[in-house]
This record gives structure tokens, C-alpha cells and sequence, in this order.
């Protein structure tokens, strides 16, 4: 008789997601830069014809699977397993499409900025953290959102056994003309099976939430690396080379942590002068904390942020 999974010690469910790691691979983080690239998607059609582009083009190839994503105003990032030249090419389709889709939506886009890079994943902890970086990436750059309300990225699907309520049509139902409309594209046969939620793709549809889910223990490993990872997401955010990737209040909580160790006190109102520039040293140059985070969080003028940081 089978065991039980959430019966299993913590090794064992180790073992497990170890197990179905090392099946599945190899993995991929595919990432833009937002630097570079003006906005692309600026209005809910936008990231509706993107999601639809999305989908399409991940569908397009049988070996590729994507474990979560966000599209973000200027930049995207998939986290994907499959081989590398497949990812590769499932990716160049998708820019193609958006290339073609957004010309008709009266806004010119520079789209040779919009170019990928592609990093591989090569352990278990690896990928949890670049699942949990993806899902994070609207939650820390809108205060408006939560990593599992963002509705333009896979984390919203993770962990909530409510999907399973909702109610879904496969996109194959619909009339044909409707069905090239959404997914801008005349090769509707193989998307018969994508399913649709209101005038958007369903996500588990053509997105293998239960495989990202399948490298956590369980949903409350899941929830906890989502807020207490400040160290991983420092070492995906320098390889990234993105900006900022916590929250004032995660940074807060941070500084409060250092400044404990290094001077033993628990406010940064308690530091002196050369103890917040170094403070805000540590911060600027390992935690990627903007020079607007820094000001609110340790009271500093940001004359000498800007002196000290240009």
C-alpha cells in the first residue's frame, strides 16, 4: 500500500521531490531585461493578448513545459523544463507572435531590445528559488498585489485547491474565428485543449502547476520560501542583474538583522552617521536596495545616497 505523502518525515519528502527533479529536467530560467525594453503590455488587453501569445506558443512544442511565469509591464521571465533548443525556440516564437499582435494595438515598440537570456537550473533548491523569485516579481514591484493574486503569472495558480472549482471551456468549443482572434494565429488545431476562464487562458491549462508544486514538500514549505529567502534572492538577482527585488518591508527586516549583529542595536534610528552609510552600503551592494528604500528606511539625505550611490 502506498504511503501516504504527507505521512512521509521530511527526508523522505526530500527524497521525493529530489526524485521528481532529476525526472523531469533539465530546467531553464528564460528572462528579459526590463531595463532596456519600454513597456509593453500597459492595459488589461494587453496582458490578455499576451497570456493568449503565451500560451500558444509554449503549446506549440510538446517537450515544453512550463512551471510557472510572469509577464510584467516591460520584461517577462518562464521558468521551463524541456531541452534547451526547444525552450530556446518555444521563446522565439512567442516574441514573433507579440511582434506581429502589437503593431495593431497603435503603439511602435522598439522590439529589438526585447531579447532573452537563459540561465540553466541545475539543483532541487535552485529551482524552488527561481519558482519563488517568478512568483514574487509583481508582488515586489506593485504594492497592489500579493504573490498569489498577481493574475499575469503562474503563482496565482499555486497551492489553491479552489481552481478546481472554476468553471472552464475548452477553447476547441468556441467558434473558430473567435479561437484565431484570441490566439492570433491561424493554427488553432493543436490548442483544441486549452481551456478558457472568461476571455483569458486558463493557467494549469498550459502551465504544469502541479510538477512546480511537486519540487516543494508541501504548501507551507512553499508559503514560507516566498517571504524568508532574502539570501537566494540576492544570488537570482545578481545573475538577473535586476533591480529591486524586496519589499521596503523586507529590507526593513534585514537591516534590522544586521544592524543587530554588527552594532547591537534593533533600530536603524539608534545607528550613527557612519554606521548608516555603511549600513547602506551593505545594502546597496548586496541586497540591490534603491537609493529610495534606503532614505525611508534608515532616514537618510538622499543627497548623500546619490553622492554615495550614482
Amino acid at each position: 500500500m502506498k504511503k501516504d505523502f504527507s505521512a512521509l518525515s521530511f527526508s523522505e519528502k526530500e527524497r521525493v521531490c529530489e526524485s521528481i527533479f532529476i525526472s523531469h529536467g533539465p530546467y531553464w530560467h528564460i528572462y528579459t531585461d526590463g531595463t532596456k525594453m519600454q513597456n509593453i503590455f500597459c492595459c488589461e488587453d494587453d496582458f490578455k493578448t499576451a497570456m493568449w501569445i503565451l500560451a500558444a506558443s509554449m503549446l506549440m512544442f510538446k517537450g515544453v513545459r512550463v512551471i510557472t511565469f510572469e509577464l510584467m509591464g516591460n520584461h517577462v521571465h518562464l521558468i521551463l523544463a524541456g531541452q534547451r533548443e526547444d525552450c530556446i525556440k518555444a521563446f522565439d516564437l512567442f516574441a514573433a507572435r507579440l511582434r506581429l499582435a502589437f503593431p495593431k494595438r497603435q503603439r511602435t515598440i522598439d522590439w529589438s531590445k526585447f531579447e532573452m537570456d537563459i540561465l540553466p537550473i541545475e539543483s532541487l533548491q535552485a529551482l524552488r528559488n527561481g519558482i519563488i523569485y517568478v512568483n514574487r516579481n509583481a508582488f515586489v514591484a506593485n504594492p497592489a498585489y500579493t504573490p498569489d493574486s498577481y493574475p499575469w503569472g503562474g503563482g496565482c495558480a499555486y497551492f489553491c485547491p479552489w481552481l478546481k472549482h472554476l468553471t472552464t471551456t475548452p477553447l476547441g468549443e468556441l467558434p473558430i474565428l473567435t479561437q484565431r482572434a484570441m490566439l492570433h494565429t491561424k493554427k488553432i488545431e493543436p490548442l483544441a485543449d486549452l481551456r478558457v476562464i472568461g476571455s483569458t487562458p486558463f493557467i494549469p491549462s498550459f502551465c504544469d502547476i502541479s510538477l512546480g508544486e511537486s519540487m516543494f514538500r508541501d504548501a507551507r514549505s512553499y508559503f514560507n520560501s516566498l517571504t524568508r529567502n532574502a539570501e537566494a534572492f540576492s544570488q537570482i538577482a545578481s545573475r538577473l542583474k535586476d533591480s529591486i527585488f524586496l519589499t521596503d518591508e523586507e529590507l526593513y527586516s534585514v537591516i534590522c538583522s544586521h544592524i543587530s549583529k554588527e552594532y547591537s542595536v534593533k533600530s536603524p534610528s539608534q545607528l550613527n552617521a557612519q554606521q548608516k552609510i555603511d549600513t547602506a552600503r551593505q545594502m546597496h551592494f548586496n541586497f540591490n536596495a534603491s537609493n529610495q528604500q534606503l532614505r525611508r528606511m534608515l532616514r537618510m539625505d538622499l543627497s548623500i545616497l546619490e553622492e554615495l550611490f550614482p
